[in-house]
């Protein structure tokens, strides 16, 4: 493959540098402000952590009145350290240079450059020695962060390089840095980081170098090098639905963002890349509409913050010519899109007609995750629902087989609790243990063993998985293997139904010989009011906007409300309410647990009633082989079938169907069937 370049062309160029700050004023005012605000604490040699993609959050400032400590680590966490070395601060430095034109912030990326330069020497040997720790040869120079951060100065240094301030001096020290992130990055790549989202990270650092400074004796080999790690990466670590292998939102974007760059560097210097570069970022923007909530923003599951990915879509919507990704992004192309596409990519956006996606409810096959909705309002009903295995590599992955998210009316109502923190403490194992997921237990136990933050021990794998979707309705089930190895051996099944776009129907059973105590676990949005009416076996729930929920037991549980922590973002928890409901039994354990979404003064009308149902041979079949609901809405009704056998034919409410779950759907006079699972 030729990768000869005879120039270069960056994101942004000198002449773009009127059209960025006219446009992002004009349209990113809280943007700028914010870059402004962080560049200035910059210059004054304080560090926030307060941008959108920062991957561990931190607002506390910190502020060096001498020198920086590059090692320094806020309150023991070791990832405040790697967030500084990752320098996105020398990016907003020359984002803020050519929005302001203010000297101050050239002059600041110039002292923070040397001043790191200086405190952190690398050498050849210190880069072979540190083979044995996975080339990560020390604090400031692991591999991952010498990824992001070599990117996020030559951000900087496009910017600053006109500035009187940047002189030869400046050119060589910044290009010998340079030349030593290069020359690292090609070495220190392990099969480890083929496999992890480290390797993306990495890459990109590897690949803008060696395409944006050619003047390196090395620069044509890391190129070639770094293209071919991008293309037995994208192989071996994006499946075929899209989704990132380990299975987290967040890493799923950091790892598209390391895609995306490289892809769009090489469609600017007309260099060719393999097609499978481009066929898998697209995949990827495709799983990322596939499971963006109402609000515009990730689930918070495995490792996930709740980031607003709008504009990660509007990026998407540019490069690939999507108008289904412009549907869910911003009106305007957003304010990082506007610096890597320019004035063309705007008018490229503006251009670009918006249409709802092609579907509304998918499941994503390898990575097992199902989305439910009715469409793509900004009202919508959204059911996120967790039946694959945890992650390839098994260290952003929660221990949160069948854990479900739901959004009524466009707002959370039942959420993922998030991540917190990355340290080796109770906190860490209290948001990874499937207690703190919308899930079951048994005896208390969990599902899979917590070992420590990034391992398990006998992690559980998924079973009977299926999914069906029909325009009336979205049906999904998946089990696990977490409990067989009790003394008497449990098996877990969870069941979702969704009559779109009403309610859903939850059936969580347990087939066992002796007894044991079943719990199911909810946890809400810490806006939400949360009241039990044991009276009526139900729990309503009040969240934000005009947004509720009833949530209906049609058999009898024991209530227990407390209180648990949300995570929204990586160092913040707000308190907010759970809800266990538990129930002993033995033989068939179920909870039938109804979901009805329904905006504020609009409660909807409805019962719900279990139905008799009969063999072929008219004989009366117990609930432990069958349970057949009928849902009353006004003139229209709805029955459900839930086989415990198996497919079966069964009579009920004058009908014969036969399978595994069945579908009934009546108004007046006229009748629907669906065999939903033989």
């Amino acid at each position: 493959m030729d990768t000869s370049i005879k120039k270069s062309i960056f994101f942004y160029e000198r002449h773009d540098k009127t059209f960025l700050k006219d446009v992002c004023e004009k349209y990113w005012k809280d943007e700028v402000e914010e870059v402004i605000h962080r560049a200035d604490l910059a210059c004054n040699q304080t560090f926030v952590f307060t941008h959108r993609w920062d991957m561990e959050r931190c607002e506390t400032p910190i502020t060096f009145d001498q020198e920086v400590d590059w090692t320094f680590r806020y309150q023991g966490d070791f990832e405040w350290t790697v967030n500084l070395n990752r320098s996105r601060f020398m990016a907003e430095l020359g984002q803020a240079y050519w929005l302001t034109g203010d000297e101050k912030y050239a002059q600041a990326f110039i002292h923070l450059m040397k001043d790191w330069i200086r405190q952190n020497p690398l050498t050849e040997e210190e880069i072979q020695q540190s083979k044995a720790n996975q080339y990560n040869v020390k604090d400031t120079w692991r591999k991952l962060d010498s990824g992001i951060r070599i990117t996020n100065w030559i951000k900087g240094y496009f910017c600053v390089k006109e500035s009187e301030a940047w002189g030869i001096e400046e050119e060589n020290q910044f290009r010998e840095s340079l030349w030593w992130h290069g020359r690292y990055l090609r070495v220190a790549y392990t099969p480890h980081d083929q496999q992890s989202n480290w390797g993306f990270l990495e890459t990109n650092g590897l690949f803008q170098i060696g395409l944006l400074f050619p003047h390196f004796s090395e620069s044509h080999e890391w190129l070639q090098v770094a293209i071919q790690r991008l293309e037995s990466m994208c192989e071996l670590q994006v499946f075929k639905d899209g989704m990132h292998n380990e299975q987290s939102p967040m890493y799923h974007h950091e790892v598209l963002h390391c895609l995306f760059e490289p892809v769009w560097l090489a469609n600017m210097n007309g260099l060719k890349i393999p097609d499978l570069l481009n066929e898998t970022l697209n995949a990827m923007f495709t799983a990322s509409l596939a499971f963006v909530k109402p609000n515009g923003r990730q689930p918070m599951i495995s490792d996930s913050d709740h980031t607003d990915i709008r504009d990660v879509l509007s990026r998407g919507a540019v490069l690939f010519n999507r108008g289904d990704l412009k549907y869910k992004g911003y009106p305007v192309l957003d304010f990082e899109g506007l610096w890597y596409f320019g004035k063309d990519g705007m008018k490229t956006y503006e251009a670009l007609q918006s249409h709802p996606p092609s579907f509304n409810s998918i499941h994503l096959n390898e990575s097992g995750y199902s989305i439910m909705r009715d469409d793509w309002s900004s009202d919508e009903h959204y059911l996120l629902f967790d039946g694959g295995h945890m992650d390839i590599i098994r260290a952003h992955g929660h221990d949160d087989f069948l854990h479900f998210d739901l959004s009524a009316n466009g707002s959370d109502l039942l959420v993922d609790t998030g991540r917190y923190t990355y340290m080796e403490n109770e906190e860490r194992r209290y948001f990874k243990e499937s207690f703190q997921h919308n899930t079951t237990s048994v005896d208390d136990q969990t599902i899979s063993l917590y070992q420590n933050s990034w391992s398990w021990d006998h992690v559980a794998q998924p079973v009977q998985h299926f999914w069906k979707s029909d325009p009336s309705f979205d049906y999904v089930q998946a089990g696990h293997n977490g409990y067989w190895s009790l003394d008497d051996p449990v098996q877990v099944l969870r069941q979702i139904f969704y009559v779109k776009p009403h309610y859903w129907i939850l059936v969580d059973t347990f087939h066992s010989k002796e007894e044991h105590d079943y719990k199911q676990h909810f946890h809400f949005d810490e806006h939400a009011n949360v009241e039990i009416d044991s009276i009526n076996d139900s729990v309503r729930i009040k969240g934000r906007n005009g947004s509720n929920l009833n949530m209906i037991q049609v058999e009898s549980v024991q209530y227990e409300k407390d209180t648990c922590w949300i995570s929204r973002d990586y160092n913040q928890k707000q308190a907010s309410n759970k809800i266990r409901c538990q129930k002993k039994g033995k033989g068939l354990t179920k909870f039938i647990t109804a979901l009805v979404p329904f905006k504020e003064n609009e409660e909807p009308d409805i019962s719900i009633e279990k139905v008799d149902v009969w063999n072929s041979r008219s004989q009366k079949l117990s609930e432990d082989k069958v349970t057949a609901l009928q849902v009353n809405r006004g003139d229209e009704s709805e029955i459900i079938v839930f086989s415990h056998q198996g497919p079966y034919s069964y009579q009920f409410a004058g009908t014969q169907m036969t399978g595994d779950v069945l579908f009934v759907k009546r108004n007046q006079d006229q009748e629907q069937k669906w065999i939903v699972k033989v």
